[in-house]
């Protein structure tokens, strides 16, 4: 089978959704914001994800800085077995502790959810766990994200670690530019083994850009609007 993005009926039922959401990003965009679970009291966040064998975006409403309420999909072709999986869900996320200093800041988030799961010719409930654990600073990013989807008779669990540099010392409020070097695993799917990643990625307080191409040769790439 081959590694390009998919192109079935079940494909498109994300893909749809997603570059109408993206849009709508677009036009609505407004500052300030940050690409995490949870933003700002009263924000929203447009996330989109787009890799040779898999398309997920997710929408989420902040109606505090700590708690985060969000509709999400997921459309993978490599599931163990040779399975599609196809999830839509909701799920609730929390700040679940933040450290601030002069010039930097770290943030622990944790989340959970329920959704519909389709593996073949019937759907299911689904339930997915995750956290995302970062520190940033004006020329240095890290994070740590793991999110396990689960069902009757399949799994699916992402981890993914992230490095960035900045050439340059940025201002939060403008434009920035970082290259970042990513680990990532993709378990319970018939290519499982770790791979690693070179991203470029261009950010301000209302949206992010991220682009480049793993060591397979594989491209990938990431958009969100804060709005």
């Amino acid at each position: 089978m081959r590694d390009d993005l998919p192109k079935t009926p079940q494909a498109w039922r994300l893909w749809v959704p997603t570059g109408l959401l993206i849009l709508a990003g677009l036009l609505l965009a407004t500052p300030p914001g940050w690409a995490r679970p949870v933003t700002y009291t009263g924000g929203k966040v447009l996330v989109s994800e787009f890799e040779p064998n898999k398309v997920a975006w997710r929408y989420g409403y902040s109606p505090s800085f700590r708690w985060s309420a969000s509709l999400g999909g997921l459309y993978l072709d490599g599931l163990a077995d040779n399975d599609q999986l196809n999830v839509n869900y909701v799920r609730a996320a929390r700040l679940a502790k933040r450290w601030n200093w002069p010039t930097a800041q770290a943030n622990l988030f944790i989340w959970g959810g329920l959704g519909v799961a389709d593996t073949g010719p019937q759907s299911e409930t689904s339930g997915h766990v995750g956290f995302q654990a970062d520190f940033e600073t004006r020329r240095i990013y890290t994070s740590i994200v793991s999110e396990h989807h689960e069902g009757s008779g399949w799994r699916y669990r992402t981890d993914t670690l992230s490095l960035g540099f900045a050439p340059y010392e940025h201002d939060f409020e403008r434009p920035a530019l970082w290259l970042v070097v990513k680990g990532m695993r993709a378990t319970h799917t018939r290519k499982d083994d770790p791979k690693a990643a070179l991203m470029l990625r261009l950010f301000n307080p209302t949206w992010w850009f991220e682009a480049g191409i793993n060591n397979q040769g594989q491209l990938l790439g990431n958009v969100m609007f804060n709005f």
